[in-house]
């Protein structure tokens, strides 16, 4: 990772437990595909419509005015954030506050939606507007590229899976941004291509090593890790399932060369063995391992 990206100072939050809370914040996002339409169309929306987008205005991300509900509403709205959150589903992907009005706080989304690469005069689907891609912005990004994501945003709170809530402060620049693009590197790109696999690794941590910690600096690893295993010759299926068992079976954190010491052992194991690693047991792990530690190569 380059020398000039540092995590950003990122606070948590309570649960979201009451309608009150939700009168501190200005905005909110919605994401459509996971909330359904009956339950946000009579709320003031706003569709963060972009061109080119090919998608219905009802399918984008909607932009809540939170002060636009009546009050006589909130109680019934938070009855909804309640209802989803059973069903392990964030009504809210997102609450925000800033100085900006509506129509600067959508206008400013929906530049934000669209990105270029490098090279490619393509746009490309930037889905920041999801918890499970924001959590991973805040240590991928630098601060100036933070800053311009957020714009006129001050503060962003994004939920866990586990109905816990965590805020960034948009970052303090010494000289004033003048464009709001992002300007994401190739390498930056390359670990948002990942974030699939970075987040369904980190499901079947929780599930089967949940001793691993769930935070910036183990997702960071397991980040690297998937980059190593892309480049451990193996079929693409094996590639997610040797980063997750890296993060099992080796001292945590573990250094860049105990990492490709343990995917090259596992590659060639397997190459003389045939199938796949999800055929492995723990005991065929666990004799790797043993064999590392021992110096047996």
């Amino acid at each position: 990772m380059a020398s000039d990206i540092a995590p950003a100072v990122v606070s948590s939050a309570e649960a979201l437990d009451g309608s009150d809370q939700l009168r501190q914040w200005r905005f909110a996002l919605i994401n459509p595909l996971l909330v359904h339409v009956r339950d946000w169309q009579d709320l003031p929306v706003r569709s963060l419509q972009t061109t080119p987008a090919p998608a219905r205005p009802h399918r984008l991300p909607q932009l809540v005015d939170i002060s636009g509900v009546p009050e006589n509403q909130l109680n019934d709205v938070f009855a909804r954030v309640r209802r989803y959150r059973r069903r392990g589903v964030p009504f809210y992907s997102a609450l925000l506050t800033g100085k900006g009005s509506v129509d600067d706080i959508a206008h400013h989304l929906c530049r934000q939606l669209l990105q270029r690469r490098r090279g490619d005069h393509q746009y490309h689907w930037f889905r920041y507007y999801d918890p499970l891609v924001f959590r991973h912005l805040t240590w991928l990004m630098t601060s100036k590229q933070l800053a311009r994501l957020l714009g006129p945003i001050s503060h962003w709170s994004w939920p866990d899976p586990f109905g816990n809530w965590y805020t960034l402060e948009r970052p303090e620049l010494k000289a004033k941004t003048t464009i709001d693009w992002l300007e994401l590197r190739d390498e930056q790109w390359a670990s948002i291509d990942r974030f699939a696999d970075l987040n369904r690794g980190s499901r079947r941590l929780a599930l089967l090593a949940p001793d691993w910690p769930q935070n910036t600096a183990h997702w960071q690893w397991l980040d690297d890790a998937l980059c190593h295993a892309k480049r451990s010759g193996l079929p693409s299926e094996d590639q997610p399932l040797l980063a997750e068992r890296a993060a099992m079976h080796l001292p945590e954190l573990a250094r860049q060369d105990e990492v490709e010491r343990f995917m090259a052992r596992a590659a060639r194991r397997l190459a003389e063995t045939g199938g796949h690693l999800d055929a492995w047991h723990d005991a065929e792990w666990n004799t790797l391992t043993s064999e590392l530690r021992s110096g047996h190569e």
